[in-house]
């Protein structure tokens, strides 16, 4: 005979799922199947989403600033070495939106020159990224880890303070180059730049990833406090260079006015941007025989402008013979 569950009706079933918070439902059986749970609007937790929106958006509007800035100042200003420019706020946002494009940018196409390149990286970026997925961090109410584990935890924490050590000395090491190592006629001297670029990425990933992985490894306050601060200032350090390098490249690779002052015929101008004081910089490509590139500032009241042209074109274009 069957087990016949007989129907409370509708108003009982409205106080049950009002009194639990769950829209409850029966199978053919009789049996309770549980579809969800609902949850009572509550002011205080909208204004914390609203919160952490608005602190997400206010952190990535600051990054992009900072990197844009870094871009600027330590990577396109070093590498002209004429001094600040004159940039509107908004111009530095743009240029530091734009950097994580560049850097990958940089690193594809140095791993596509030299595959051995990209392979270095990878090897390089699946440890820490494996670590990540492995590490369990220590938290009330679980089992602590053994003492196995934390072993385990303190050689990968001293590893993980070896690794930005060696990586921000290699990075404050490496020789920039800078416009007066580019080289009319040839290509090479970009490839340089790309290839620091690229390099300054991946010491910048690897850098992130083992900050990372310093809080998901289940150490003690005081270690974690200590080998993250490390991990962060490398990684702050780090990135910081690889936006100076990627902004280079993309500054050099980005189309330029061409410029043509009143009475000017000394040969291929391009508009670099203005100096705090009003003056124009340019860069310049002679008509000489044996060409050379120069830069100057120069007040000009009235300019033509019948074209564009990238600074990486200007320099690399074939001398005539």
């Amino acid at each position: 005979m069957p087990d016949i569950i007989p129907d409370p009706g509708p108003g009982a079933r409205r106080r049950t799922a009002a009194t639990t918070g769950r829209r409850g439902v029966k199978d053919l059986s009789g049996n309770a199947v549980d579809r969800g749970t609902t949850r009572v609007d509550d002011p205080a937790r909208d204004g914390v989403r609203i919160a952490v929106i608005a602190f997400t958006t206010l952190a990535a509007g600051l990054g992009m600033l900072v990197l844009g800035w870094m871009a600027e100042r330590a990577g396109i200003e070093a590498w002209l070495g004429m001094g600040e420019f004159a940039r509107p706020i908004g111009g530095t946002v743009v240029t530091g939106a734009r950097m994580p494009g560049t850097m990958i940018q940089a690193l594809y196409e140095a791993g596509v020159v030299e595959p051995l390149f990209f392979a270095a990286a990878m090897a390089l970026l699946i440890p820490p990224i494996a670590g990540i997925v492995a590490a369990r961090p220590l938290r009330p109410g679980l089992a602590a880890p053994t003492a196995a584990a934390r072993i385990a935890a303190g050689i990968a924490a001293a590893l993980v303070v070896a690794a930005d050590v060696a990586i921000v000395a290699v990075t404050m090491s490496t020789i920039r180059p800078t416009v007066d190592d580019v080289v009319i006629g040839d290509d090479a001297w970009l490839d340089a730049i790309r290839n620091v670029a690229a390099a300054d990425t991946v010491a910048a990933m690897l850098a992130i990833l083992l900050a990372v992985l310093v809080f998901r490894m289940p150490l003690d306050r005081w270690a974690r406090g200590l080998v993250g601060a490390i991990a962060i200032t490398a990684a702050v350090l780090s990135t910081g260079t690889a936006a100076a390098s990627a902004g280079t490249l993309d500054f050099l690779q980005s189309e330029r006015p061409v410029v043509i002052p009143d009475g000017w015929t000394g040969g291929t101008s391009l508009d670099l941007g203005r100096t705090p004081d009003g003056g124009m910089a340019s860069i310049d490509r002679s008509l000489d025989a044996a060409p050379v590139v120069s830069r100057r500032i120069s007040r000009v009241e009235r300019v033509t402008m019948p074209g564009t042209m990238s600074i990486a074109e200007l320099v690399s274009a074939p001398v005539p013979d």
